[in-house]
């Protein structure tokens, strides 16, 4: 995707979020990398795993090269969800919380939000793994 376009969507994500949770929109938008998907699931959980996007923090955010956040709603809900995390941090949301239940707390919401945007779309189930239920459910999106 072209670097414009990107910012483009990237922008209207983060409007998004801020239009349906407590968050403000930053004055700059992370970096988006897409990257193989073997480097997601190195960063992510450091062995195979389904992993589609990553925020380790700091202002890149990883998603994996083959998703078409451009023209695919559920791929553009993966970088949603990352962009959830992204502001999460620049917040400080949940620093208040022991790590279990803050990684819980973060993983709730950005599903949330997630699933909230997908079914603007007529969508039921995000990727990765169903916060509700709890099981991976793979990319039925």
């Amino acid at each position: 995707m072209e670097p414009g376009t990107m910012n483009a969507l990237v922008a209207g994500l983060l409007a998004w979020i801020s239009a349906h949770a407590t968050y403000a929109i930053p004055d700059e938008n992370p970096a988006i990398a897409a990257v193989p998907h073997a480097y997601i699931e190195e960063l992510a959980c450091d062995k195979p795993c389904e992993a589609l996007g990553v925020y380790p923090d700091g202002n890149v955010i990883y998603i994996d090269e083959a998703l078409q956040t451009g023209t695919n709603v559920c791929a553009r809900s993966v970088l949603l969800h990352e962009l959830v995390h992204y502001l999460q941090d620049r917040d400080g949301r949940f620093l208040n919380l022991d790590p279990v239940t803050r990684s819980y707390a973060r993983e709730h919401e950005a599903y949330s939000l997630q699933m909230a945007y997908l079914s603007q779309f007529g969508r039921k189930v995000a990727f990765g793994r169903n916060f509700y239920l709890g099981a991976f459910m793979g990319p039925t999106c």
